[in-house]
């Protein structure tokens, strides 16, 4: 048996222009297949169950496990597929990278542009197996090295976050709501830089300190915005933009909301009274 997985053949699947066919549920039960996309979103079934599927996404379709495309749920989807033998990891059948019950989909990340570089090379050193075989072997063993870097980076970080207790996500939420909150931030967002559910995120964030995640951000503007109004000189338009506001009006609207006066009747409260007034 050779040392690096065998290279069985590299697929370019550009339904926007070539206006294949989806690939509808099948089975290889000789080789390991690894879905690329470059470009587009779906939804993608393995082992009878659909995921969600998105640009730089890798979908591991291990031998003997039936697997396709959601025709109706994929849209212009631009991928790579390259058919994988030779592969035997410990405990697992032959032709095999994920368990059973395992997400087969695992995203690439900063190293997306890269990925869809090295199969778009082996798709074009595949036209020529006479002579570049070996090259495609090699080539796709690095493919293989990468998805199991990619699958064992995911385990150890799905390991931390089972250790991590509710109090301190909260608290690690709060510190990153606390540097980023003059930033134009939504609970999605928030949730995938801290790698959490959104849901999740915004319950046990409640349950620690009271409040939403987003109304926290909402404070800390507001009460920024107080400080800067009543020590600083800086137009009241300049402060909503420094606070992640894109419009002055809903920052005002904001501000009275939870104030109970607009931005320049708070900074005039705090004048005396020899002081020149200033228009919000």
């Amino acid at each position: 048996m050779k040392d690096i997985p065998e290279f069985i053949n590299c697929v370019l699947i550009d339904r926007k222009s070539n206006k294949k066919q989806s690939h509808l549920p099948h089975v290889h039960n000789d080789f390991l297949e690894l879905f690329y996309v470059c470009s587009g979103e779906g939804q993608y079934m393995v082992n009878n169950r659909s995921y969600p599927i998105k640009a730089g996404d890798i979908v591991i379709c291990n031998a003997g496990v039936i697997h396709g495309e959601e025709p109706e749920l994929v849209k212009q989807i631009y991928s790579y597929s390259i058919a994988l033998s030779n592969i035997k990891l410990n405990k697992l059948p032959p032709n095999t990278l994920t368990g059973e019950d395992e997400n087969p989909v695992i995203s690439c990340g900063n190293l997306s542009t890269l990925v869809e570089q090295l199969m778009h090379l082996l798709h074009l050193l595949s036209l020529d197996p006479e002579h570049l075989k070996e090259t495609c072997d090699y080539l796709a063993g690095s493919m293989y090295s990468l998805t199991t870097a990619l699958l064992e980076s995911r385990a150890r970080h799905e390991t931390a976050l089972i250790k991590e207790t509710p109090s301190a996500l909260a608290r690690r939420a709060r510190h990153y709501l606390n540097a980023h909150y003059f930033e134009p931030l939504t609970l999605h967002e928030i949730a995938e830089r801290l790698n959490v559910n959104e849901y999740y995120l915004s319950h046990v964030f409640k349950e620690e300190y009271g409040i939403p995640p987003m109304k926290y951000v909402i404070k800390r503007r507001i009460g920024e915005a107080q400080d800067l109004l009543m020590h600083k000189s800086m137009p009241v338009a300049e402060i909503a933009d420094s606070l992640g506001y894109s419009s002055v009006c809903h920052f005002n609207s904001m501000f009275k909301k939870y104030v109970g006066m607009s931005p320049g009747q708070y900074r005039k409260s705090f004048r005396h009274d020899d002081e020149p007034d200033e228009h919000a």
